[in-house]
């Protein structure tokens, strides 16, 4: 992954502030140019987006500041062993 990537492994992504209609929820990755990418290769543009609230857990395992998945090989907890996409922790 580019190192000006970051991953998150679960958001809630809002299209206006006036109301709590959710555009998305679920893992993206959000790329330096600020577009937004989605499950299945899908791309949200920043400028359709208000704000984004991010639910990773506090142990950091998605949101770590520096551009990596902690793909450490381990169990990261997600539940979703089956997972192996660039939203997965493996």
């Amino acid at each position: 992954m580019n190192p000006l990537t970051r991953a998150y492994h679960d958001v809630v992504i809002y299209g206006d502030a006036a109301s709590d209609d959710v555009l998305y929820e679920g893992p993206i990755v959000v790329h330096a140019n600020g577009w937004i990418e989605l499950e299945g290769n899908r791309l949200l543009s920043p400028q359709a987006i208000h704000h984004i609230d991010i639910y990773d857990d506090e142990r950091g395992e998605w949101a770590t500041g520096d551009g990596s998945d902690n793909n450490d090989g381990g169990d990261a907890g997600s539940g979703d062993d089956h997972r192996t996409n660039r939203f997965s922790t493996r």
